[in-house]
């Protein structure tokens, strides 16, 4: 079975709701706030498994620094990874999608997935940085131990194979950090000669984009979409 894991600060009751009703995967959801009280949701969310990982297992094992934008050493991306690096490696493919991705239902990755058997990473299109210029984007921000060149996009929302995990958790493991997720993903993929796709699915992941209901289709992934109630509407 195929997974998913959900990235959020908090859980939330829409997405919950959402995930509980998934048949063809096992869902996750990677609480990042450690202090948050999850009973409620584990009593009345019997499909998910919720998860709070402690900051030191991820820092032992080099799992750091995937996101400095939040200004946060360890991220809940930071332990999503761990957690399906060191700790729940059964798994064939996972998908990874933050709490402001706009997906319609299962149908809509179960697609994806039917189309791209075997693809080591899925995301949205990247860009190549050929000779390591640190004069653009966020370059001057991420150190990354391979020669250049390096790629960047966004990638709120991927879908990993086991190879591509290994991969991140050989480079945490011989490096003993990672680096920012949007240059991480593709960069490691492309260096460790993965096979990477950029879906059509994928290409209404922006940055920065209103999106309005006339927008909307059932097989394409959507971001940002940051209004939950947002979810609910689109979806009816």
């Amino acid at each position: 079975m195929n997974f998913i894991c959900l990235i959020t600060l908090e859980p939330n009751k829409i997405w919950c709701d959402f995930l509980n009703l998934f048949t063809k995967y096992k869902t996750f959801v990677i609480v990042d706030d450690n202090n948050f009280d999850l009973s409620d949701f584990i009593s009345s969310y019997k499909n998910i498994t919720f998860l709070q990982i402690e900051n030191e297992k991820c820092k032992m094992k080099g799992y750091t620094d995937t996101n400095f934008t939040i200004n946060k050493l360890i991220s809940g991306w930071d332990k999503a990874l761990y957690y399906f690096g060191i700790e729940n490696t059964n798994n064939e493919f996972v998908w990874f999608i933050e709490d402001d991705v706009f997906f319609n239902d299962e149908d809509t990755l179960i697609n994806i997935d039917k189309q791209y058997t075997n693809e080591d990473l899925l995301s949205n299109s990247c860009n190549k940085n050929i000779d390591g210029n640190k004069n653009s984007w966020h370059w001057s921000m991420i150190n990354i131990n391979y020669p250049p060149p390096y790629y960047n996009g966004m990638m709120c929302c991927v879908r990993f194979s086991k190879k591509m995990i290994n991969s991140i958790n050989d480079y945490a493991a011989k490096n003993n950090t990672l680096f920012f997720l949007e240059a991480l993903f593709p960069t490691i993929a492309i260096k460790n000669d993965l096979v990477y796709d950029n879906p059509i699915e994928f290409q209404n992941i922006h940055y920065r984009h209103d999106f309005a209901k006339n927008n909307i289709n059932t097989t394409n992934l959507y971001h940002p979409v940051k209004d939950l109630n947002k979810h609910i509407s689109f979806r009816t």
